[in-house]
């Protein structure tokens, strides 16, 4: 029987906690929301209990070691951190990655950009499918022109098409079908999955997306 998969938040002010307990509360098939306000808790917490995803404030975490016990413990679960927005964003995010994370996201991000992040995350994108050569998503990024990787990679700052035409200087009809023939070459189903795959196989990094 199918279970549903329960989801950690760690760490954040109460309020915080609320907003992304309902911004979480939209995923597909999402178990219950649960918090923990220390990296202890946390890890007692997913120590008993299969969790499918954590969103880990920075703040509770600095040194991302949390990260690093949750995403490669004995029962590991997928990492969302949210970042402090600072001058060393991009280097938190890098240091992020390396312990683990799946993804960041800046926490003064967008509700709507959040939702796409944690979505692509709790559902999971595949690193390469059963039978593909180990390459082959490196190959999928080389397939990327330029300028689509320029927009994925504004597409991951959570930027609409209107506000990605006005930074380029090009129509929205003109974004909408570079995003398009991303989302194709990459096999993804969606801009979220293409923005995941883009972190998890290093078409993108964090010198590629600004974060602050």
């Amino acid at each position: 029987m199918y279970r549903r998969r329960p989801v950690l938040i760690v760490g954040f002010s109460p309020l915080t906690r609320i907003g992304l307990a309902r911004v979480l509360s939209r995923l597909p098939d999402v178990g219950a929301i649960s918090a923990a306000a220390s990296p202890a808790a946390a890890v007692r917490f997913a120590s008993r209990t299969v969790t499918g995803m954590a969103v880990v404030d920075q703040t509770a975490d600095p040194g991302f070691t949390l990260v690093r016990s949750l995403s490669s413990g004995y029962t590991p679960c997928p990492v969302v951190v949210l970042l402090t927005p600072s001058a060393h964003a991009d280097e938190d995010a890098r240091f992020a990655f390396g312990q683990g994370a799946q993804a960041v996201a800046l926490a003064t991000a967008s509700a709507s950009y959040l939702h796409q992040v944690l979505a692509g995350v709790y559902l999971g994108v595949p690193i390469q499918s059963k039978g593909e050569p180990a390459n082959a998503e490196h190959k999928r990024g080389h397939a990327l022109s330029q300028r689509e990787t320029e927009i994925l990679a504004l597409i991951a700052e959570g930027m609409s098409s209107k506000v990605i035409a006005e930074r380029l200087v090009v129509s929205v009809e003109t974004v909408r079908s570079h995003a398009k023939n991303i989302i194709r070459k990459l096999e993804a189903n969606g801009r979220a999955e293409a923005v995941s795959i883009a972190y998890r196989t290093g078409i993108l990094d964090s010198d590629a997306l600004p974060l602050a």
